[in-house]
C-alpha cells in the first residue's frame, strides 16, 4: 500500500495515523511537490516520506489517502474512481467548498472511517457507505529508561475541541501534587481567547517530540503516569478512539474521557476500561478521590482489549 499524506499539519491525528499503519503494513509515505525527488525527507516519529509530482502519484499501485485539507483539494480530480480516501472525523468535510462535497466526489473514492460515529454521519448526511476500521497502532518499542515525574497529564493537541479549559479549571480545585500536566501543540488562538484568564503558561510544559515514544528531552512522559485526560468532544463524533487514548493504555495509563465521547459509542464504559467526567468537578473529584489500585489496575487490564483491536486491524 502506498500512502498519500495531501495535508500540511505535522502534529496530531492525521500525523499518527500514517505513521502507525506504515509501520504495521511496511507501506511508503508520499506526498505531492512540484517536482519528483528521489531523496526522502523526515515525516517524524523515525520515517520517511518522498516528494512526487501528482502525475507520478498516480501511477503508484494500490494508493490510499491518508489524510486531506484544502491546501490539496485542487488534486482530487487526479484519482481514479475507487481510490481509498481515509475520512478521520465529520469536520473533514463540512466545508461546502470542499470538491467532495460541492463536486460530488465523495462518492467517487472508497471511503475508509475509523469510528462508528463517522460511518454514520456520512451514511446519513451523504448516503454513502464506508469501511470503518479501527484505527491501526504499531506496538513501538519503549526504550527509554528516564521519565518524567507525572502524576496527571494531558497529551492531545491543545485546540477548541479538546476542552483543556476544563482541565484547568480542575487545577484550580486540585492541590498542588495532583494537578495536570498539559504538554502539547498549541493553537494559539484558543489559548488566547480561553486559556490565558485560566493560568495555562503555569501548567504548559511545552510540546513533546515527534517520536514512537511520547517524550520530552529524552524522558518517558508515560512511563511513570498514573492517568491520561483527553476530553475531547467533536460534533458528530465520538465513542471510537484517538491516538492520545491508545497512547495511554499502551502505557499502563488510567484514560479519562469526557462523557459525551463515551456516550457516543459503546467502545468506552465508564469505570470498566475508562473513567468518565463531563466537567471540572467531576475530575477534580476523581483525582482527589481515587478508586482502589486494584480498580485502577481492572481498568488498565481492560482497556488492552482495545488496543489489541487496533494492532491486528491492518496486519
Amino acid at each position: 500500500m502506498n500512502l498519500i499524506f495531501m495535508a500540511k499539519p505535522i502534529y496530531g491525528g492525521w500525523v499518527n495515523f500514517s505513521v502507525h499503519l506504515s509501520l504495521l503494513n511496511n507501506s511508503n509515505i508520499y506526498k505531492i511537490g512540484k517536482r519528483s525527488e528521489k531523496k526522502k525527507r523526515n515525516f517524524g516519529f523515525e520515517l520517511e516520506y518522498q516528494n512526487l509530482t501528482i502525475e507520478d502519484i498516480i501511477k503508484l499501485d494500490d494508493i490510499m489517502i491518508v489524510a486531506l485539507d484544502k491546501h490539496y483539494y485542487q488534486f482530487l480530480n487526479y484519482f481514479k474512481p475507487g481510490t481509498k480516501l481515509v475520512i478521520h472525523d465529520p469536520t473533514e468535510i463540512k466545508n461546502k467548498d470542499n470538491p467532495l462535497i460541492k463536486d460530488e466526489l465523495l462518492k467517487t473514492f472508497d471511503i475508509i472511517t475509523i469510528r462508528k460515529t463517522v460511518q454514520q454521519f456520512i451514511k446519513e448526511t451523504y448516503n454513502i457507505e464506508s469501511t470503518f476500521i479501527y484505527h491501526p497502532f504499531y506496538k513501538y518499542e519503549r526504550p527509554i529508561q528516564e521519565y518524567t515525574d507525572n502524576f496527571a497529564i494531558s497529551i492531545s493537541r491543545i485546540d477548541f475541541d479538546k476542552n483543556i479549559d476544563i482541565i484547568l479549571k480542575a487545577n484550580k480545585l486540585l492541590p498542588e501534587n495532583k494537578c495536570i500536566k498539559i504538554y502539547g501543540k498549541e493553537n494559539r488562538l484558543y489559548v488566547h481567547h480561553k486559556l490565558k484568564i485560566l493560568d495555562f503558561e503555569t501548567y504548559w510544559e511545552g510540546k513533546y517530540s515527534k517520536e514512537l515514544q511520547i517524550n520530552k528531552d529524552g524522558k518517558d512522559l508515560l512511563k511513570k503516569t498514573k492517568y491520561v485526560i483527553d476530553l475531547s468532544t467533536i460534533k458528530n463524533d465520538g465513542g471510537g478512539t484517538q491516538y492520545t487514548f491508545l497512547d495511554a493504555i499502551y502505557n499502563d495509563c488510567v484514560l479519562i474521557l469526557h462523557e459525551n465521547w463515551i456516550n457516543r459509542g459503546t467502545l468506552f464504559i465508564n469505570g470498566y476500561n475508562c473513567i468518565s467526567v463531563k466537567n471540572e468537578q467531576d475530575l477534580s473529584n476523581v483525582l482527589s478521590n481515587e478508586l482502589p489500585d486494584e480498580d485502577l489496575n481492572k481498568i488498565i487490564v481492560n482497556s488492552k482489549k482495545i488496543l489489541d483491536l487496533c494492532h491486528l486491524c491492518f496486519i
